[in-house]
């Protein structure tokens, strides 16, 4: 497989990238005062990820990682089933806002997905959620249970993804996601103006790299939709903890598939929903 535009493929780090943000005129209320004054908000731009030179799927997200992006999104929409699928990704040529993937010879291209992220839904929306649970289930093998972790490594691996988030400290407009192996050793962070994007980036990364089969454990900083368990879930995660509130139909599919599934990850605190016997219950200091 081979990749273009590698600025694209780059290591994470501790500033926002150029082009993730942007400087507007706002007026700030603070103290008692008021003041016109700068300020940095991430910027928004859509996504065309083309499969075969047909479109495939439109997103909205934070411009960066848009390879790890496109990969991470066709393997969570079905759209190919491990890196050995695509020949070659990259940006097209005459737009910075379109990834087009070339699947290797033999391989038939999908359907585009019934659900795209601009907002538009089709027939899928009259399904119940008992009958998208067992659809979903029926298609996704159950999580293996080969890990075990200690609360606090939790808490630490938290802190590891906001660490990675400096598009979050310029502007406190995105959201965080970041795969850990089992003994909790950081594998990919990504961050983005959509908690989906941010997600199928670093699973993008992951196939990428091809350490696919050391995530063992994912943590976002946005609540927890069973879309979010379902990605997870299909690069083959243990674990799956985020900072805010699951929903009932994302934990009955995490108990489902065998998956842990915690909510409120925060410092000293955390709520499981799913298989609490991958969790040890140590505080840390």
């Amino acid at each position: 497989m081979t990749a273009t535009n590698e600025r694209a493929a780059g290591t994470a780090g501790d500033e926002p990238a150029p082009d993730a943000t942007t400087q507007v005129r706002a007026t700030r209320y603070r103290d008692r005062s008021v003041r016109v004054t700068d300020d940095a908000v991430c910027v928004e731009e859509p996504l065309e990820i083309t499969i075969d030179d047909e479109p495939y799927y439109l997103t909205m997200r934070m411009p960066g990682e848009d390879i790890f992006l496109a990969l991470g999104l066709c393997l969570t929409e079905g759209g190919i089933s491990s890196l050995d699928d695509v020949l070659s990704v990259g940006h097209c040529i005459d737009s910075a806002n379109r990834v087009n993937v070339y699947l290797s010879p033999g391989r038939q291209r999908p359907a585009a997905p019934a659900r795209k992220r601009d907002g538009i839904v089709h027939a899928s929306c009259r399904i119940c959620g008992k009958e998208l649970l067992s659809d979903i289930c029926t298609s996704l093998a159950t999580s293996e249970k080969t890990i075990h972790m200690r609360l606090a490594q939790l808490f630490d691996m938290r802190k590891a993804m906001e660490s990675h988030q400096p598009v979050f400290r310029a502007t406190g407009g995105t959201h965080g996601a970041a795969l850990f192996d089992g003994e909790g050793r950081g594998l990919a962070f990504s961050e983005d103006v959509g908690r989906h994007n941010a997600l199928d980036k670093v699973i993008g990364r992951v196939l990428f790299e091809k350490s696919r089969q050391k995530a063992k454990a994912a943590v976002l900083s946005s609540r927890l939709s069973y879309e979010m368990v379902q990605k997870a879930a299909r690069l083959g995660v243990e674990i799956i903890a985020g900072a805010s509130a699951p929903t009932s139909l994302a934990i009955d599919l995490a108990r489902g598939l065998d998956i842990t599934l915690i909510g409120f990850l925060r410092s000293g605190s955390a709520n499981i929903y799913t298989h609490p016997e991958r969790i040890t219950a140590d505080w840390g200091e």
